[in-house]
């Protein structure tokens, strides 16, 4: 079986199971698996992926967005190829490539580099802030939020894969949860103090939300 979603032809791959519901998932950006109960029709099935067109074509593209960063090694706002070799000693990169001995290494670099990098972002901006307080800053891989900002606890928690983002929408982000010290809601009163620190916030807001 197969349908047209975002104008890519998607093959569908039924499961059919004890299930009282109907599920999907895109396990790569042309391939949709559709779980459901075991007497339910093609026919059905196709409706309600009509029904869901808009909710589909999102995670279709999400799904080809973890491709396209599967292939390339995205840093900073850009796509790097990677090369791998024993004889490089340290992490480089150049306009198009990033040379490491091997993923591990690689991998090392970069969990460095993004918590001297985050460090650095946010307490650069932080000094814009007043009456804010002090508070830690966690860094960790999250799958549905850029960031967090606990203000209970005075914690403030940003998505290592932010590292993957440009300059720009990570300083969003974090300005966006350091205006929730402010206000603890996405109230009117909330984005007006994001604008005061990001004027162009609904673009960073716009990209950001279809990246998750």
């Amino acid at each position: 079986m197969q349908v047209e979603i975002n104008d890519q032809i998607i093959n569908v791959v039924v499961e059919k199971k004890r299930n009282k519901n109907m599920y999907f998932r895109f396990s790569d950006a042309i391939t949709l698996h559709v779980t459901c109960p075991h007497l339910t029709p093609n026919s059905y099935i196709l409706s309600c992926i009509n029904k869901n067109i808009k909710s589909l074509s999102r995670m279709q593209l999400k799904a080809q967005r973890n491709d396209e960063s599967d292939e390339f090694f995205c840093f900073k706002g850009k796509r790097y190829i990677r090369v791998f070799d024993e004889s490089y000693k340290t992490v480089s990169f150049d306009d198009e490539f990033v040379y490491a001995k091997d993923q591990l290494s690689l991998d090392k670099y970069i969990k460095k580099y993004i918590k001297e990098y985050f460090y650095d972002e946010v307490y650069f901006l932080k000094q814009y802030f007043n009456d804010i307080p002090d508070f830690k800053l966690r860094i960790r891989k999250m799958t549905t939020r850029w960031g967090v900002c606990n203000r209970t606890d005075k914690v403030v928690t940003l998505n290592s894969e932010l590292i993957k983002r440009t300059k720009e929408e990570l300083d969003y982000v974090i300005i966006h949860e350091l205006c929730h010290f402010y206000e603890g809601n996405h109230s009117s009163r909330f984005w007006e103090h994001v604008s005061r620190y990001c004027p162009n916030y609904k673009v960073f807001r716009k990209t950001m939300k279809e990246a998750i």
